[in-house]
């Protein structure tokens, strides 16, 4: 990185948002989403990344969408996972006696899964020749002075006339990301080193 070649420090650099949809959006919403022993991963109504996040911290990378019609899985065969019956009853009570989801998912989107035999679409990330591929970003970058944008060498002091915005510095969905954060992030932290830089140049004239 330019920045660091010229004495910036990094921050986050192993944090990514990555991606594992289902099309139509819905159809993620119609069941639930469980691990390699029929636990759930999390609320199949958030944001994909974040549901995928978890499952790659927590559960392996391995995941499974669970439905009782073949509507959304037909191409898909039975999944006999352990403590999957366990999983589905917990969810479907939760439904039928108007509690709070196990997983927090929202009550209007909630629908109960209720004939066996179940099917699952594998949504696992799966290795190949060593690597994990998936789709996704990264969320990491140059440690920046949060007043003014301009980058931070490893003693957190910063570097006269170096700045760093959007995706290229540490911001404000460097930990985790929802979809758009970037386009934020990038319009605050830009005018923020705009504005800084100009109003150096002012004072230099």
């Amino acid at each position: 990185m330019l920045g660091v070649a010229v004495g910036g420090s990094t921050s986050h650099m192993g944090y990514m948002s990555t991606w594992r949809f289902l099309y139509p959006r819905s159809a993620l919403l119609e069941g639930i989403v469980v691990a390699n022993q029929g636990e759930r991963v999390g609320a199949e109504d958030v944001y994909g990344a974040l549901l995928i996040e978890k499952m790659m911290r927590k559960h392996q990378s391995q995941g499974f969408a669970i439905y009782d019609s073949t509507q959304w899985a037909k191409a898909k065969k039975q999944l006999p996972t352990q403590g999957l019956r366990q999983t589905v009853d917990a969810y479907n009570d939760a439904i039928k006696n108007d509690k709070p989801d196990p997983a927090n998912k929202m009550s209007d989107t909630r629908s109960p899964i209720l004939k066996p035999p179940f099917y699952g679409i594998d949504i696992s990330i799966k290795l190949t020749k060593g690597l994990q591929q998936v789709i996704g970003l990264s969320l990491g970058g140059l440690r920046v002075e949060e007043e003014s944008g301009l980058v931070l060498n490893e003693a957190g002091k910063p570097i006269k006339g170096l700045y760093a915005a959007g995706r290229n510095a540490v911001g404000i969905c460097s930990s985790t990301y929802v979809s758009g954060l970037s386009l934020g992030d990038g319009v605050f932290s830009g005018r923020r080193a705009g504005v800084h830089a100009a109003g150096r140049s002012v004072k230099a004239a």
